[in-house]
C-alpha cells in the first residue's frame, strides 16, 4: 500500500506553521504506517509532498514514485490498461500537457504529476481511487488517507454525519462523502491543476474530464448493435487487461476461483490467453469448492494444464474467533479509515498496520454483476415499480429501514433520487438506470479492491463496462455475455452449472459468535454518541436477544451497529459511557414465566372452549356490565 499527502497554499507559510501541520499528519500516519516504509519528501514554503510505501516492490515493475528531469510522478495504484511507454515520468508529462491519460484505465488508479511550477492530479474515470481532498486556511490538500488529511488541515477528526448516514443504510459512504468533516473523495474523472505564481503561492483549479457518464453512454448509444460486436468488445477488453497486468507485474497473478460465473469468465480469458493463474477457492460454502475442483480437473484432463489450486476456509470460526470482535472492528477501521464494509467483521482480523511487503497481484471477479442485471426484479415479477424505486430498495439494504432513524432514511432517499435524475438527464432509461446506480455507488465505494494495490478488477475495463450497457435487460438476465464468452474461450466449462450465493449453507462465522454477543451488548451500554443515534437501539437489542436465544437474527443490524459504535469510541470519545453489563444481563436472562392470576373470570376462561360455553360467557358478561 502507498500513502500520499500533498498540499498547496495560496501564499508561503511560516516554517513554524509548516512544522506544526507536518507533525500532526505524521502522528496520524504513525497509527498505520510501519517505520520500515520508504519515505519521499518534496516541497518548499508554499507546497509539500510526502509519500510512504514498502521498500521492496516485489514483482511489480511500476514504481510508486519516479522522477525524470524536472517531472515527478506519483502513481496511486497500477496503470492497468494504459499506454505506459516511457514509464511513469512520460505518463506524468502527458498529464501535465493536458491529455486524458486515464481514459482506458482499469480503476482504481490516480496520478499526481508535478514540476517546479505546476501540478496535475487526476482521478480515474469511475472515481474509485481513494484520493481525498480538503481545504482550510488557504491550503488545498490531498491525501490517500483521511486521518492525516484531517489532522493536517484541521488538527482533529470529527465524524461527518451525512457520510455516516449513507454508510448506515448503504454499507458504504455514498457519492463523494467521507467519514470525516471537511474531507471528500475526488469525483469521477476529476482533475485538479495548480500553477505556482512568481511571488509564491499557488492558483488551484478543478474540472471534470472523461468520466463514468462518458463510458456508460458510449455503450448505451450502441443499443441494438449485433450481439457479436458486443461480445467482441467485451472479450477484447478482458484480453487487454490480462496483457497489461503482465507488463506491470513479473509473476503469475492469483485468481479467486469460485463456482460462480464471474471468476470463471476471468479464468477462462486467462487460460485462453495462455496465462494460467494461481487459483484460490473459499471452501466455506461446500458447493463453491466442489465446482471449483471440477473446473480445475477439466483443465488437467482435457488441456493438460496443472494450475496451482488452493482451497481455504477463510472465515471458519477457528480462524476468526482467536481475536475478539471489538479488536477486529478497530483494526479494520484504523487500516481503512472506517470505510470497509461491516460484512467483513466475521472474518479473520487484519494486521494492525499496513503490510510491510507488497502483496502479490490478483484478479477479482467483482463488477460482473453489471452484465447480468444483478439488481433487476425477476423477469416474471408482475410489478409496475419504476426502476428508481427498485434500485433504491436494493441500495438501501445494509440494514432494514425499520432499524434506522426516520430522518436518516428520508435524507438518503433524496440523495439517491438526485442520482437517478442525473442518470435520466444524460440519456439513460429503463433498467439500465439500476445498473448505473450499482456502478456509481456500489462498485465505486463498496468494492474492497479500492484499498489494495495489485487487486485488479478486469470487469471495470472501460470497454467491458460499455459493452454491458449495450446489452438489453433480457440479454443480461440470460447471462448471455458470460455464457457466450465462456463457450468461446474454454468450451469445456460451458456445461458446468454456476453456483449461486443461495446454494447451501455457509460454515462461516457469525458476528455474534465468540465474544460477539457480549461485545455488542457492551456497546449498547457504552456508545451513545450521534453515530449510534443513526440506528434504533431497541431494534438492535431485540436482534441481539434473538441471536443469544438461538434464533435467526438479521446479522446486518448487528454488524452495522457494531461498526457505528466502535467508530463512535474513536471519533466521539466524550460520548462513551461507563460499562455496566446491564444489556448483556437482560438479553441472557431466562424468559419470565407467566404469572398466575387470582382473577375469577380468568380461571373460568376454559368454559369458552366450546361453542355453547362461549355463548353463555358472552351472555353473562353482558349482564354483569349492565349492572
Amino acid at each position: 500500500m502507498h500513502v500520499m499527502l500533498a498540499w498547496f497554499a495560496e501564499s508561503p507559510l511560516p516554517e513554524s506553521a509548516r512544522r506544526l501541520r507536518r507533525a500532526r499528519a505524521q502522528r496520524a500516519l504513525a497509527d498505520v504506517v510501519p517505520p520500515a516504509y520508504r519515505r519521499h519528501e518534496f516541497g518548499a514554503e508554499d507546497w509539500g509532498l510526502t509519500v510512504r510505501h514498502p521498500v521492496d516492490p516485489g514483482a511489480y515493475r511500476w514504481p510508486t514514485v519516479a522522477a525524470e528531469g524536472p517531472v515527478t510522478a506519483v502513481s496511486l495504484g497500477l496503470p492497468v490498461g494504459l499506454d505506459v511507454t516511457g514509464g511513469p515520468a512520460a505518463l506524468a508529462g502527458r498529464l501535465l500537457a493536458g491529455e486524458d491519460v486515464h481514459r482506458e484505465v482499469v480503476p482504481p488508479f490516480g496520478l499526481l504529476a508535478l514540476d517546479p511550477a505546476r501540478f496535475s492530479l487526476q482521478q480515474d474515470w469511475l472515481g474509485m481511487c481513494r484520493v481525498f481532498a480538503g481545504e482550510a486556511d488557504g491550503i488545498r490538500a490531498f491525501c490517500t488517507r483521511l486521518g492525516p488529511l484531517a489532522a493536517f488541515l484541521h488538527g482533529s477528526a470529527r465524524p461527518d454525519l451525512d457520510g455516516w448516514a449513507s454508510y448506515t443504510l448503504c454499507g458504504h459512504f455514498g457519492g463523494d462523502r467521507a467519514p470525516l468533516v471537511g474531507t471528500r473523495l475526488l469525483r469521477p474523472g476529476e482533475r485538479v491543476t495548480g500553477r505556482r505564481r512568481a511571488g509564491g503561492g499557488w492558483t488551484v483549479t478543478g474540472e471534470l474530464r472523461y468520466a463514468v457518464d462518458d463510458v456508460v453512454m458510449s455503450g448505451f448509444a450502441g443499443q441494438g448493435r449485433p450481439l457479436d460486436e458486443q461480445l467482441d468488445r467485451a472479450a477484447a477488453a478482458l484480453t487487454m487487461t490480462a496483457s497489461s497486468v503482465h507488463r506491470l507485474y513479473g509473476d503469475e497473478v492469483t485468481l479467486g476461483l469460485s463456482g460462480g460465473k464471474d471468476s470463471r469468465l476471468i479464468a477462462a480469458s486467462l487460460v485462453a490467453a495462455g496465462r494460467t493463474p494461481r487459483l484460490v477457492t473459499n471452501d466455506d460454502l461446500r458447493a463453491e469448492g466442489e465446482v471449483a475442483r471440477q473446473l480445475v480437473q477439466i483443465l488437467r484432463d482435457r488441456r493438460g494444464l496443472d494450475p496451482e489450486h488452493r482451497l481455504v476456509l477463510g472465515s471458519a470460526p477457528a480462524n476468526v474467533l482467536t481475536i475478539g470482535l471489538r479488536e477486529r472492528a478497530r483494526r479494520l477501521q484504523r487500516l481503512h479509515d472506517h470505510q470497509f464494509p461491516s460484512t467483513y467483521l466475521p472474518r479473520p482480523a487484519v494486521r494492525p498496520t499496513l503490510p510491510e511487503q507488497v502483496r502479490a497481484a490478483s484478479f477479482t471477479g467483482a463488477a460482473g454483476e453489471l452484465a447480468v442485471g444483478f439488481w433487476y426484479p425477476a423477469a416474471d415479477a408482475q410489478s409496475d415499480l419504476p426502476p428508481e424505486q427498485v434500485g433504491m430498495a436494493k441500495l438501501l439494504s445494509a440494514v432494514p429501514t425499520a432499524a434506522v432513524a426516520a430522518e436518516v432514511v428520508t435524507a438518503e432517499r433524496d440523495r439517491i433520487a438526485a442520482l437517478f435524475a442525473h442518470a435520466r438527464g444524460v440519456g439513460l432509461r429503463d433498467l439500465h438506470l439500476i445498473d448505473y446506480l450499482y456502478l456509481v455507488e456500489r462498485v465505486r465505494r463498496w468494492y474492497t479492491s479500492a484499498y489494495t494495490t495489485g487487486m485488479v478488477t478486469p470487469f471495470l475495463t472501460p470497454g467491458f463496462v460499455a459493452a454491458t450497457f449495450g446489452l438489453t435487460p433480457a440479454q443480461k438476465r440470460g447471462r448471455l455475455l458470460h455464457t457466450e464468452l465462456i463457450a468461446r474461450l474454454v468450451p469445456e466449462w460451458a456445461g458446468i452449472p454456476f453456483v449461486s450465493a443461495a446454494t447451501g449453507r455457509s460454515t462461516a462465522t457469525r458476528v455474534w459468535e465468540g465474544d460477539g454477543a457480549e461485545v455488542i451488548a457492551d456497546l449498547l451500554d457504552t456508545a451513545h454518541g450521534p453515530l449510534t443515534g443513526l440506528m434504533r437501539r431497541p431494534v438492535v437489542e431485540q436482534t441481539l436477544r434473538t441471536a443469544v436465544r438461538g434464533g435467526r437474527p438479521d446479522a446486518r443490524i448487528l454488524q452495522q451497529f457494531t461498526w457505528l459504535a466502535v467508530a463512535s469510541e474513536r471519533l466521539e470519545p466524550a460520548t462513551t459511557r461507563r460499562s455496566t453489563g446491564a444489556t448483556y444481563a437482560r438479553i441472557t436472562a431466562p424468559p419470565q414465566p407467566r404469572r398466575p392470576t387470582n382473577d375469577s373470570f380468568s380461571r373460568l376462561r376454559w368454559i369458552r372452549r366450546t361453542s355453547l360455553g362461549d355463548r353463555l360467557w358472552v351472555t353473562v358478561r353482558a349482564r354483569v356490565r349492565r349492572r
